[in-house]
């Protein structure tokens, strides 16, 4: 077996290597967070729109565009929301073609890399490997990490910006309910380490029995002739099942903590949620600490976004833990070296003249399977002889 890059390095790995395509990924980076910033805007404009119905609108609005009237005021915020799903279909319209193209080129290169790294791997090697586990490292790990940069990586920048936008955008508003709503978050975070921790091993045992049923199908159906010839189906059927058993079992053990990773977390969201709004209402109603209904307006709906997104943090971190496995695999394949030894190229000799005559030779790459055992060959001036092995 190849070695494997260490867990905690295959990510890092991955985007070293990914340095040719760092300005699109950048970029791509910076379009996603502006989507996500304006896709944020709706709940401040509501809370705008729903202070402005009270008769309160914000004087930033007044003294900054000169709307006051309730025609001029409607007219604005109709204009506002326009203009901002427009921009947020633009800038998801560029990451995402960003992010697509990027996952696009980088499975490309990786996948020639890895190949033309393996062509030159010595003939020992494949000696030791399955080849059905080698096609799953060249496609299935592979494409887990197109789909992990194609979208569980924008979805990670995209959650990333939310929580900072709203920690400003709430904490200038009210730092006390803020932190009330979001005390179960530190709470979720821990939670979410520990499954990730927990879920990472089995994710990476997924990725080996994927490539023991890959190397067990490929064998017996290249060898179909041959099991049919010994009437081995029934055999060989056994042997399948007990791979794809294995690869079974295997997912049913990370199933059993990603089912229960967003139920639990739910729970904390809803006491953050009500936590939040139990005391932005008493504020709202005995008009303390200057919170208005827009306001509190803004605080359910920003609470919302901020918790409920928190319970696709399961799937980020599923789609990570697989994506770290099959860079580890991929990259473990990729960083081993030729065990063949660099032999300094001699001048030939010129104008030889004379008997070619070999004793004994012995040759193996694996001393439990000698390939030459005792040769010896004397070739005559002008003399052609061929070699065949047994046929």
């Amino acid at each position: 077996m190849s070695k494997t890059v260490v867990a905690s390095n295959s990510m890092r790995r991955l985007f070293q290597y990914m340095r040719p395509f760092s300005r699109r990924l950048y970029t791509s980076i910076t379009f996603s967070a502006i989507n996500k910033v304006v896709d944020l805007m709706p709940p401040l404009m509501i809370g705008w729109a729903v202070d402005a119905a009270a008769g309160n609108t914000p004087l930033w609005i007044q003294n900054t565009f000169g709307v006051s009237q309730p025609m001029s005021i409607a007219t604005f915020f109709a204009g506002l929301i326009v203009v901002v799903f427009l921009f947020e279909s633009l800038f998801e319209w560029l990451f995402s073609y960003g992010f697509k193209t990027l996952a696009q080129d980088v499975q490309h290169k990786l996948r020639l890399d890895a190949y033309n790294h393996l062509q030159r791997r010595e003939i020992a090697y494949f000696e030791k490997q399955r080849l059905g586990n080698i096609m799953a490292i060249l496609n299935d790990d592979i494409n887990q990490l197109e789909r992990f940069l194609n979208d569980s990586f924008n979805q990670i920048v995209q959650l990333t910006t939310l929580y900072l936008f709203a920690a400003v955008t709430m904490g200038a508003m009210s730092w006390k309910i803020t932190l009330i709503s979001l005390f179960p978050i530190p709470l979720i975070l821990i939670g979410s380490t520990f499954y990730q921790r927990r879920v990472g091993p089995h994710y990476k045992n997924i990725r080996e029995k994927v490539g023991d049923l890959g190397a067990r199908l490929e064998n017996n159906i290249s060898g179909i002739m041959v099991v049919k010839s010994f009437t081995a189906e029934d055999y060989e059927a056994k042997r399948l099942e007990k791979s794809s058993l294995a690869y079974n079992q295997a997912n049913v053990q990370a199933i059993r903590w990603n089912s229960a990773y967003i139920p639990v977390i739910r729970m904390f969201i809803a006491l953050g949620f009500a936590a939040g709004m139990l005391v932005g209402i008493y504020w709202t109603t005995t008009g303390q600490e200057g919170m208005t209904a827009g306001g509190l307006t803004f605080f359910a709906m920003m609470i919302q976004r901020i918790l409920w997104p928190i319970t696709r943090l399961g799937h980020v971190f599923d789609e990570y833990e697989r994506a770290k496995a099959s860079a580890g695999r991929v990259f473990g394949l990729m960083d081993t070296p030729n065990q063949l030894a660099k032999v300094e190229q001699k001048d030939g000799v010129k104008d030889l003249k004379g008997n070619i005559e070999i004793n004994n030779i012995h040759f193996y790459y694996d001393k439990e399977l000698p390939i030459l055992r005792g040769i010896n060959i004397k070739v005559n001036t002008g003399q052609t002889i061929g070699i065949a092995g047994t046929t």
